[in-house]
């Protein structure tokens, strides 16, 4: 895979996490599953902000 593709591809998991967090504490009205769209969305933008963030050049430099 690209970098490029890893950070759209973590940009569209913060994106996705925002979306199911606004959806989870306005639109859900039981318990159970407003904790599980909310877990979710925090666990997808935390993989979203680490994909972006994450170093793609540990594998060339171990290479040498």
């Amino acid at each position: 895979m690209n970098g490029w593709k890893i950070r759209v591809l973590g940009l569209f998991l913060m994106i996705v996490g925002g979306f199911l967090f606004v959806w989870s504490v306005r639109d859900i009205q039981s318990e159970w599953p407003q904790i599980f769209v909310g877990l979710l969305s925090v666990f997808s933008t935390a993989m979203g902000f680490a994909l972006t963030i994450m170093p793609l050049d540990i594998s060339e430099e171990n290479q040498e």
